[in-house]
Order: C-alpha cells, then structure tokens, then sequence
C-alpha cells in the first residue's frame, strides 16, 4: 500500500466508532507534530525500522510494532532503517475513549506484536470499505475499527502478560473444580489446596488474574447455571433451583440474582419462558 484517504464524514460521525483517515506509505516521511495530531491515531509497521519520539522519549518501531495515540499528544517519527513502510489509521467516535479506558490504553502506547497480519488486513479491509459507495460501508469500516481495537488488546495481552497466563493456567484446576461442584459451596480453603497455596495467596492471584474475589465468581457460575435451569425446567419452583445450585436460603438467592441479573429469577423465568420449545 502506498496510498492513502480521507472519507467523506455523514452519518458516520453518530456512531460509536467511525473511520477519518486511513492508508500507508512504503518509505514513511519525517513527521513532527508539536501539538500532536487532532484524532485518534494507529500505526503499524510492516517493513524497515523507525523511531517515534515522544515526551523525551525514544521508541524503535521495527516491523511487528506500532504506536496507538490519543489526540493533541506532541509527537515525532522517522525511519532508521529504510524503506520504513507503515500502515495506518486515524479515527473519532463517542465510543473510543470508554473502550480505550476498558482496554486499559494509555494516552499513548508503544507495542510489540505476535503477528501483524490480523491488523494489517482489518486496516486494508477498512481501505477498500472507505472507497466504497455502499450505503453501508461506514458501518462495515465502524465493526472492523473495533475488531482492530480489540485485536490490539488480544495481541498485546499474549505478547506481555505471559505472567498473567501462566497464573491463569495455575487457576485452571480450581475453574473446573469449581464448575463441577458449585452446588456444594467449596470453601477458600479447599480451592486453594487445589493448587498447593495458602487462602490468601490463592485470593490474590485469583483477584489479580479475573478481576474478581473466589466467593464473587462462585456466585457467578451458580447464577449461570440457574438460569439454565429456570429456562429448562420452567416446572421447578425457585427454592428447587436455588438449592440445585447451593443456595440454603432463598431470600439470598433471589437478592443475589437480582444484584448481578438485574431482575428477580421469577422475572428473568417470565422474560425468558418465549424461548422454551
């Protein structure tokens, strides 16, 4: 690729992600942009070596790599090693900035990457979406600019939380554990046995790799599964169901389905029972 443009914005801007700019040079020119650039920006490269500098700090941008900035960021780059071809794209949406804070994205982020390919096709299936007269080509190009967004996530989270991985995968017996005997309430205690740590090292590395405590996600897997059964089995009554899934009382059971569901189990059986053949 070695072009690039700029699309004529209509509806696009009312959607949550929308397409302002994308395209590629095979020998990237010399940028320097000392109030930094005024949307969104991703760039990838795909052959050669460049430098992005920013706050007084100096990043090589070899091929596998790229940078992901927010707008008004003072910025420059240049190639160290030509040709230094890049890819790129630029972009708005009122949904950028939740996603980017749920993704955990800095004002700027320098990455490595496993495989460029995935992110290199989305940005050229976005290019040739862009020079499209479809009607519809600015809502094709908004799904793949989150699935770039997204993949981004996916590949820097493989490339740089192999720690994290490597906990999950320690978790693994206590996640099974956990789906075949939710009913029966395992305690800190025997889970954590699972894995030959004290109770509370396994509550923190469990807190650290899902986000959430060992009791929260018991619940969780105990909700999911009586929802399961308050579609499947429309007969049973909810306290049947609630002691199915290790709830002794009731009344707790339905406060803690309508904290997480939003509904009581009566409710979401009601809601629900149009999918029952």
């Amino acid at each position: 690729m070695n072009n690039y443009l700029f699309p004529v914005i209509t509806y696009e801007n009312t959607l949550p992600f929308y397409v302002k700019g994308v395209g590629g040079l095979e020998n990237q020119e010399h940028i320097i942009r000392p109030n930094g650039y005024h949307d969104f920006q991703w760039l990838h490269c795909v052959k050669g070596k460049g430098k992005l500098i920013i706050n007084n700090k100096e990043f090589f941008i070899p091929r596998n790599s790229g940078f992901f900035m927010y707008p008004g960021v003072p910025h420059q780059y240049f190639a160290v090693e030509e040709p230094w071809e890049t890819h790129w794209v630029v972009f708005g949406g009122y949904g950028v900035v939740p996603l980017l804070n749920a993704l955990g994205f800095s004002q700027y982020n320098v990455f490595r990457l496993n495989d460029i390919r995935p992110l290199d096709n989305l940005i050229n299936d976005i290019y040739i979406l862009s020079q499209s007269k479809n009607l519809l080509s600015g809502y094709r190009c908004s799904a793949k600019l989150y699935n770039l967004l997204i993949e981004l996530k996916v590949q820097t989270q493989e490339s740089l939380d192999t720690a994290n991985v490597s906990r999950y995968n320690k978790l693994r017996p206590v996640l099974d554990y956990i789906d075949n005997n939710y009913m029966n309430n395992p305690t800190m205690d025997e889970l954590a046995s699972l894995i030959n740590v004290s109770p509370q090292y396994f509550c923190r590395i469990f807190n650290n790799v899902l986000g959430i405590r060992p009791f929260t996600y018991l619940n969780l897997i105990k909700l999911r599964n009586a929802k399961e059964l308050l579609i499947k089995h429309p007969e049973m009554q909810i306290k049947e169901v609630a002691s199915k899934v290790g709830y002794n009382d009731v009344s707790y059971f339905c406060a803690v389905f309508k904290k997480h569901e939003g509904v009581t189990p009566m409710e979401f059986k009601i809601n629900s029972a149009f999918h029952i053949t």
